[in-house]
């Protein structure tokens, strides 16, 4: 495994409690230093890291100081060097050409800098000579110099409730429960993003590029010891090190839940990850295989991935037996074998259940049969009353409702009265998760936003998804997790 640098001499034990203490004062810092921000892409990593000016100090590093004044204009210090800031700094965030970066490091080591991170490409992913011994260089100085290295080829850290981003149009300003890392720095920014407009709370997030010093198996230990963190997303293109990050992986698993998003499963897109960050790809079924064997969660996209999270967070402990209430007799076949391929069970309800539903709901025009359809559940009351009886029904784990997102079209509260009805479901019968799941053809209407509409459940503290097929995906997957968690708790 890599460890942190300098910490090669000592135990593992002492070398990631190492990691750990430098990775703190990096997304703790008091002190950054932006090295080479320029008025060619408008001063980008000043503007990204911005926010962070309510807690600490921000300099600007650059030899050319043609570039200070616009970032005068904009608030920050000017300095000529790393070397001229009259105070330690925590974290420096470098963008300059790659042949330059082994300089700036130097001065990172001779300033005692906790981390830094390296946004520039043009190492051993190129395959060349020059490229292989450029890395080869960053890699000794910041060994040597024994502070945390992320990257080269990377966004580097983001950290929103510090207010430390790596890109300048990304969430900052609370913290959260989901932590991440990316070997991409594109899909670290799309993650990041995507998370709070799925009502997902970011607590870190970390692009680390072609790894060279500390990588996906640090990162991934890191943040299994992180205590804001409750669940963790990964995003490979491939692994350096196989045994070590199996070893990771697997106890992050016993300690979080893992969501793990690898591409480079077929020849051609093996090649493109070699291309981006010279990592080596992993067959698929070896990585199924891996995954399994940790118990982490495979997702293949940021939407799956998303998804996970949100069913974790908000259906947990979700069983199988499953009672599915469908908005139309139609929808019902549909909803049904959505659930079931997903390896949901849908028993019938028992019969009280089914006197005391047809004692308020008249059977023209719908059915009590699993799934539920019709009047049974049109209007807040009847809905209401329909919930709490299969909470009591033995023979069910869980609810999931359909809604038709067409019908907010006509009418503006309704989303308001089911949101109203499902809280107080939740409050009354906590152990019985009810699951909303969007239609976009009942009826058909086009332009629904139908993100928007999800998350206003999810803010809600509500479990839904935008449709159905992606609602059972998710909740499949949690189920699992669940299963696989109290199995290994009973060995």
């Amino acid at each position: 495994m890599v460890v942190l640098p300098g910490a090669r001499r000592r135990g593992v034990d002492e070398s990631q409690m190492d990691m750990k203490q430098q990775l703190d004062r990096v997304f703790h810092p008091k002190v950054i230093a932006i090295v080479g921000a320029k008025r060619d892409n408008d001063y980008m990593w000043l503007r990204a890291h911005e926010p962070f000016s309510a807690f600490g100090t921000i300099y600007h590093v650059n030899i050319d100081q043609r570039e200070w004044p616009g970032a005068e204009a904009l608030g920050f210090k000017n300095v000529a060097s790393l070397l001229d800031i009259p105070e330690p700094v925590d974290y420096v965030a470098i963008s300059v050409p790659n042949k330059v970066v082994p300089a700036v490091l130097r001065d990172c080591a001779a300033k005692g800098v906790g981390g830094a991170h390296i946004f520039a490409s043009g190492f051993a992913e190129t395959a060349t000579a020059e490229g292989r011994e450029l890395e080869e260089a960053v890699r000794r100085i910041a060994v040597e110099g024994e502070f945390a290295l992320i990257g080269p080829n990377c966004m580097g850290i983001y950290h929103p409730a510090m207010g430390l981003r790596p890109g300048r149009d990304m969430p900052f300003g609370s913290g959260g429960y989901f932590s991440y890392l990316s070997q991409s720095g594109t899909t670290t920014m799309a993650i990041g993003s995507a998370a709070p407009a799925s009502g997902i709370a970011v607590a870190k997030g970390i692009s680390f590029g072609n790894g060279t010093v500390l990588n996906a198996t640090d990162f991934l230990r890191y943040l299994a010891a992180d205590e804001p963190t409750e669940m963790i997303g990964i995003y490979l293109e491939g692994v350096h090190d196989g045994a070590a990050f199996f070893d990771a992986l697997r106890e992050a698993s016993a300690r979080k839940p893992v969501i793990a998003w690898k591409v480079g499963s077929t020849t051609e897109s093996a090649r493109a990850g070699v291309a981006h960050t010279g990592s080596p790809p992993v067959p698929a079924t070896l990585w199924d295989a891996v995954l399994t064997v940790c118990g982490a969660i495979n997702v293949r996209s940021i939407e799956e991935m998303l998804d996970a999270a949100s069913a974790l967070r908000y259906a947990p402990g979700i069983g199988a037996r499953t009672a599915l209430i469908a908005v139309s007799g139609g929808h019902s076949g549909k909803i049904a074998d959505v659930f079931s391929r997903a390896g949901f069970l849908m028993p019938p309800l028992a019969d009280a259940s089914l006197a005391e539903i047809a004692s308020y709901a008249e059977l023209e025009g719908g059915s009590y049969a699993n799934p539920i359809e019709g009047p049974s559940v049109r209007g807040p009351e009847r809905l209401a009353r329909t919930l709490d009886v299969l909470a009591r029904d033995p023979a069910f784990d869980a609810i999931v409702l359909e809604y038709g997102a067409g019908a907010v079209q006509r009418d503006a509260r309704a989303v308001d009265e089911r949101i109203e009805v499902l809280r107080a479901y939740r409050d009354r019968h906590p152990d019985v998760p009810v699951v909303t799941v969007l239609s976009t053809d009942t009826p058909y209407i086009e332009g629904i936003d139908v993100q928007a509409l999800t998350r206003r459940f999810v803010d809600a503290g509500l479990a839904s998804f935008p449709s159905m097929e992606r609602g059972a995906l998710a909740l499949s997957r949690a189920r699992d997790y669940h299963q696989r968690s109290r199995w290994l708790d009973r060995r």
